[in-house]
This record gives C-alpha cells, structure tokens and sequence, in this order.
C-alpha cells in the first residue's frame, strides 16, 4: 500500500475517533453542586408570593364570596329555579345574617376549578370542608358543625362488596374500582390502600352515576346523599357494610384573608350552637341530631 493511501486512511480513523469522543462529550452535562438545585413549581412561587402579600380584611359591608356545590343534595344543591337549596345553604345565611355579613353565593360543580380561586384570595370561604391535615395546608377551618358518616355505595347486583365493620368493607375494595373525588377527602383516606384503585372525578355524585354502569364497583359517600340522588334519577344502588369513615366538617377560609371574618363567624356560629338554632334547622331537614352527629 502506498504511504500516501496509509496517510488518508490514518486520518480517517483520527477523523471518526475525534468526533465520536465529541460526541460522546455533548451527551454529558455536568452541573456544579452550587447549581444543583430543585426548581420551585409554580404553585410554590405562588404561595411564596402570596404570603409576601397584605392579608385581605373582609368587614361586614365587603361582600364575602361562598363557594357553593351544585350536586351535594340535601345538604347543599342547585335547584331547578337557579337557586341554591339545602341545609348547609340554609345555616350559611343564618350565620351570615347573625354576623351582619354581606355575601354572594358561587356554585359549582368541580372543585378542581375553584381550588386556586380560593388558595388566591378570589373566593372566600367554602362550604362543608373536612376537617383534614391536607386542608389545613392551605385552608384556616372554622369549629366544626356536624360529623359525617360515609358509608359505601355499590349496584344492588354487586354481592362482591360486603362487611360487618370497617376493616371487612375496606377488604372487600381490594382489587375493585372506586370512585372519589378528585384530591377529595375520600381520596386522602383511601389513597395509601394500594391494593383499592381510586377513579377521580369532579364530585362523589358523579362517580355514583357512574356505579350503575358498572365503570366503577363502589364509591363511599354520605348515607343522606347517595341515597337523595338514587331515588331522584331511579339508580340501581344501595349503601353497603358498616360506615368506613367519620368526619368533622367545618367551613373552610382563604389563607389570604385576616382571620377576623373567620373569628367573627366563629362566634356567630357557636352562638347558633348555644341556642339550639343549628339543631333545630337540621332537625327540619334530617330529624333530630343524634349525639353521634354532633362534634361539641
């Protein structure tokens, strides 16, 4: 082989060895430990923010915003006037009313659309909240007013879902479908039994439309409200097993308000609890208040 002809080809190889290193090279990115750190999601940028930010003061002339759901029938709902109904409706105005408060209702059928609302400052107030830790994260809670028995909805087929207590019921969800709402309390209860696939959805009362079709084998609700919506639209559903959860409810405030809205509801709400007014309101909607229903 001529030397000139061994001179190309040991150019060619010196020619792929370089790029392949550089290649090779560009594929490595090595950040400095100084800048190795997590970016900030924008929801704590935001929350960051807001808390650099003035607390809102709402006084009883501002208009207090209260989020309202259109489907929690009997407690809560949006009639077929356009108006809202519903015992939690009903005791919201009669606190309003003793606190001297102006507000303004706004409903809704999807909490995942007003979550920011509310962490923002926007709205103020939302009704019937769990009293839970994840609430509280971005939520002041005001005292509680009832406790709520959830027990499990299922299609009167289904002999599979079935238990004498809590533990046999929540064994019985082993392996089956059921139906939450979307970071709902319901959600946080059953999200660490890995063996119960959640589906989320806007609210509970879509998800039990969903049971008879049979996309999903079970969803857990309040006795008063599965049962409400399977008489109204002739659902093939029952509630099944003994109650699986028990929960305070409250109402719940914005983070971005001064706690003094809060603090005067408080006190107009316990004032209702004094004098037998709250037992007397739920009594017209649900008989009388047992002790067990009752969280003083």
């Amino acid at each position: 082989m001529p030397s000139s002809t061994r001179i190309i080809i040991i150019l060619i190889l010196l020619s792929l060895l370089t790029s392949g290193c550089n290649k090779k090279t560009a594929e490595i990115t090595i950040i400095p430990e100084s800048e190795n750190k997590t970016v900030e999601s924008a929801d704590d940028m935001a929350g960051q923010e807001n808390q650099n930010r003035p607390l809102l003061e709402i006084e009883p002339g501002d208009t207090a915003f209260i989020l309202v759901r259109e489907d929690g029938a009997p407690g809560m709902y949006l009639g077929s006037d356009g108006e809202l109904h519903g015992f939690y409706v009903d005791l919201e105005k009669m606190i309003m009313n003793r606190m001297g408060q102006t507000y303004e209702f706004v409903h809704y059928n999807d909490i995942s659309l007003v979550i920011q609302g509310i962490k923002s400052g926007l709205y103020h107030i939302a009704m019937a909240v769990p009293d839970l830790p994840d609430y509280r994260s971005f939520l002041n809670l005001s005292i509680p007013y009832e406790i709520l028995h959830y027990v499990t909805f299922v299609s009167k087929e289904n002999m599979d879902i079935k238990g004498g207590s809590r533990e046999e019921v929540l064994k019985s969800l082993h392996g089956k479908k059921v139906g939450v709402q979307t970071r709902g309390h319901i959600y946080q209860y059953l999200r660490d039994i890995k063996e119960i696939e959640l589906i989320e959805y806007p609210t509970t009362t879509q998800a039990l439309a969903d049971l008879t079709s049979g996309a999903v084998d079970a969803v857990p609700d309040v006795m008063r409200i599965g049962i409400y919506y399977a008489d109204q639209n002739d659902w093939s559903i029952e509630p099944r097993g003994e109650v699986i959860m028990n929960q305070k409810l409250t109402t719940a405030f914005s983070k971005r308000l001064d706690k003094g809205l809060m603090n005067r509801y408080n006190s107009a709400l316990q004032s209702l609890i004094l004098d037998g007014s709250l037992e007397s309101l739920y009594k017209s909607y649900f008989g009388t208040m047992d002790e067990d229903n009752k969280p003083w």
